[in-house]
């Protein structure tokens, strides 16, 4: 019995990632993403912010569907950013936040390359400017990504429960919507990581394995956010133990969190390319 375990493909799957976490250092490259991802958060919010501000969406809607994914602490902390920027409106917040989520967002970019990267096993031999430019069009699209589907998200509950109500079922609505709300992002997420994991790093991998590695990806993060957000909002309260940053810690938490999935699907990808090569010789 013990044999077929250790002789199963799961199990040989498990023990390689196991392996290629500790030899790959996932745990240092997350902290190092987390670091410049932090430095891009709250200049991205501001520059989100201040452009949807401009809009008919009330400050309300806006601030309200930032916290979907979000522990109760770290969203009270956001809340709070998002009402004072919301209300000054500021041209100049729009354009330092833009480039200050560009420059820190990038960074962050070119580290989850250098950790995509041995996740593959390839040196990076690509030239510096192109490097660079890499980054910065994966940087963009994540962005966009992360903007169409927060519009996606409040425009589609209004376009949706329009529909509902001339139906004339609109009490149905809400119990469709607490459900559909979480799926709207999940295809933009799935074509975002497979961009990332097939065209970021300096080696091209099937697309069979890549797609495998972006649904793992979409799914694992979908799911650590949430059961995150549940666990921090039932069992833990941040503020007790860290005061006023509190909030903040949660944050860096849900980052961190968020970039190993990442990371692992990277590994992911690697290990069922290794596995076919292996099976080849």
């Amino acid at each position: 019995m013990l044999k077929k375990i250790k002789n199963s493909l799961f199990f040989k799957y498990t023990a390689e990632l196991i392996a290629r976490y500790r030899l790959d250092d996932l745990s240092g490259m997350s902290a190092q993403i987390t670091y410049y991802l932090i430095l891009a958060f709250f200049p991205f919010l501001l520059f989100v912010i201040n452009l949807l501000s401009f809009t008919t969406l009330s400050s309300e809607v806006l601030i309200a569907n930032f916290n979907n994914f979000l522990p109760t602490d770290t969203g009270t902390l956001i809340k709070n950013l998002l009402i004072e920027t919301v209300q000054g409106k500021s041209k100049t917040l729009l354009v330092l936040g833009m480039f200050g989520s560009l420059w820190a967002s990038s960074q962050g970019i070119t580290a989850l390359i250098q950790g995509l990267n041995k996740a593959y096993a390839v040196e990076e031999t690509r030239h510096f400017t192109k490097l660079y430019l890499i980054s910065l069009i994966a940087t963009f699209g994540v962005a966009l990504m992360i903007i169409f589907d927060f519009t996606l998200v409040v425009f589609g509950k209004i376009i949706a429960s329009y529909l509902f109500e001339l139906a004339g079922v609109k009490a149905f609505f809400y119990t469709v919507w607490g459900i559909v709300r979480y799926a709207i992002p999940l295809p933009l997420m799935l074509l975002t990581f497979y961009l990332l994991y097939a065209y970021v790093p300096n080696k091209k991998l099937k697309s069979t394995y890549i797609i495998l590695g972006s649904i793992f990806a979409s799914g694992g993060w979908l799911s650590a956010s949430l059961l995150f957000s549940f666990y921090v909002n039932m069992f833990t309260n941040y503020e007790k133990i860290y005061g006023s940053i509190g909030g903040i810690i949660a944050l860096i938490t849900w980052l961190y969190l968020s970039t190993l999935i990442i990371l692992i699907g990277g590994e992911l990808i690697a290990i069922l390319s290794h596995f076919e090569n292996r099976k080849k010789r």
